[in-house]
């Protein structure tokens, strides 16, 4: 059996939770599912979107994860699972809205809906991922989806919006899981980590690359992704809470200037007095990411798909908010 085990702390609030949403609850199925995502991502973003592209990503991510008549060739165990819980409260009061509750804005108690529960940021835990092979392709596979999910995304309720950012350090040397000491060396190490993801699939030759110039879904690729390292112009943030309030009233304050309404859909749907029925999930994934000495940046990820009434160009309304209100962004080089 091949394993690894890494030791997790959760940067910003875990809202995670089962059938009785106030139950937090901290289980593998969490990380499986983002896991996939990042996978997807990766391979769309190496072998395209079309039919031919399509089968491949679906192929690839059966042979890691597993099917209906299938067995997963990647195990992964939450171990330490912890205990204590806090309930989410509004910090605003009228009409004067902070950055954290405009991103949070949906735990918080409506209607017949309760106040969710979540994981404190501080929280530790494991994660061992572990495969039956006698060789390592399948687990470094898995590997290459855990620090895609841990480096780029999120997991549980508003990961999109900066919560359930994770930091994530473990024995592995074939991704880079240290800890950076400037915003200028987390954007070499991203660069480096996702270059080290793909070879994964290039090298060994698994995958013929595709030239990916438009996508069906959401796929890491020059043409049809975008990634900026986030912090205020003079220096980092001082803590997670910083950030989170800094980039919520930054995303508050810019989204309330695009007129007319229908135009802020690219953010993502429902949208209030323009459409309540339609579901599109946001392009833009934000998040946390802890550097060494107690600094913090956040983390932009914008996927450009097209279809649903969106075009690319309506993407530069996105790409305004990060130039106008960050314009000492780093952007990864993908």
């Amino acid at each position: 059996m091949q394993e690894v085990t890494f030791d997790i702390e959760a940067i910003t609030p875990l809202f995670l939770a089962g059938a009785d949403q106030m139950a937090a609850e901290l289980r593998a199925p969490s990380f499986r599912g983002e896991m996939r995502y990042w996978l997807r991502a990766l391979i769309g973003g190496l072998a395209g979107t079309d039919g031919e592209g399509l089968t491949k990503v679906r192929n690839i991510e059966t042979d890691l994860f597993g099917a209906t008549d299938k067995g997963s060739a990647l195990q992964i165990r939450v171990l330490g699972s912890p205990t204590r819980l806090e309930e989410f409260r509004r910090e605003s009061r009228g009409r004067d809205v902070t950055g954290r509750d405009y991103l949070f804005w949906s735990m918080e108690q409506f209607r017949d809906k309760p106040r969710r529960r979540y994981f404190p940021q501080g929280t530790k835990f494991q994660v061992m991922l572990s495969t039956r092979d006698q060789d390592d392709i399948h687990l470094k596979q898995g590997l290459a989806a855990f620090w895609l999910l841990t480096h780029l995304g999120g997991i549980g309720s508003r990961s999109r919006r900066c919560a359930g950012s994770l930091h994530a350090t473990g024995g592995s040397t074939i991704l880079p899981f240290g800890t950076s000491e400037t915003p200028q060396s987390l954007e070499d190490q991203l660069t480096r980590g996702i270059r080290a993801a793909r070879n994964l699939y290039t090298l060994q030759g698994t995958l013929q690359v595709s030239s990916v110039r438009d996508a069906l879904f959401d796929v890491l690729s020059q043409a049809t992704c975008s990634i900026w390292i986030l912090s205020k112009p003079d220096h980092t943030w001082h803590s997670a809470n910083e950030a989170i309030q800094h980039i919520g009233e930054s995303l508050q304050d810019y989204r309330s200037t695009i007129k007319p309404l229908w135009r802020r859909k690219i953010f993502g749907l429902p949208l209030k007095d323009v459409d309540m029925r339609a579901r599109r999930a946001s392009p833009l994934l934000l998040r946390v990411t802890r550097l060494q000495r107690e600094q913090f940046v956040g983390i932009a990820v914008l996927f450009k798909t097209i279809g649903e009434g969106i075009s690319i160009s309506d993407y530069t309304l996105v790409e305004k908010w990060i130039a106008q209100d960050f314009p000492k962004a780093l952007k990864v080089t993908l």
